[in-house]
């Protein structure tokens, strides 16, 4: 695989594979996110850190184990998931004393994570793997995009009434997702 084709997949799964705001993916986490944009951005991270483990286990568990038992995947993929999460959990809770100890059980709940290993099971391994890095920090991307805008832009009051809450941030999200689309190659 070129370098060329690497950094394709990785801007096309930040800007115009968008799985929060183009395939709608994951979005609970992104319209619901009241956090500071650093906060955004640990809990961004943290989710491209499960996509690209459970991308790692979940692709040979498909190729390998679950070639004749198809009906099995999505109770396998959940199980995968929440077992790295888990993992996650107990390491990084040490090293994070707590920072974003609630924010663990969104990474386990996450549809754009469940619906990122089901589709990369389509690709080859180094690509999937690649996909699941560029999701991942697109992914990011929405959460720190939707925190600042919330921080620095939204002012309540502006908004009119019947706009306010989830109305605005799903107008704001189709906003954004067109904007990317504008970027697909």
């Amino acid at each position: 695989m070129s370098a060329n084709v690497i950094f394709g997949i990785l801007l096309a799964g930040i800007l115009s594979n968008n799985y929060a705001l183009v395939h709608f993916l994951g979005t609970g986490t992104v319209l619901d996110n009241r956090r500071p944009w650093k906060a955004s951005l640990i809990l961004g991270l943290g989710t491209t850190v499960v996509m690209v483990l459970s991308t790692l286990l979940t692709w040979p568990l498909d190729h390998y184990l679950l070639s004749q038992a198809a009906y099995l995947q999505t109770m396998a993929f959940m199980i995968v998931v929440i077992f790295v999460v888990a993992l996650l959990n107990l390491l990084a809770g040490k090293l994070l004393n707590g920072f974003c100890k609630a924010d663990f059980m969104k990474f386990a709940i996450n549809g754009a994570v469940l619906g990122l290993c089901i589709r990369n099971t389509e690709l080859e391994f180094g690509e999937a793997v690649i996909t699941a890095l560029g999701v991942g920090l697109g992914f990011t991307l929405a959460l720190v995009l939707y925190s600042r805008l919330r921080e620095q832009v939204w002012d309540e009051d502006a908004v009119p009434a019947a706009f306010r809450g989830l109305p605005i941030s799903l107008l704001t999200a189709a906003m954004i997702a067109l904007a990317l689309l504008a970027l697909k190659f």
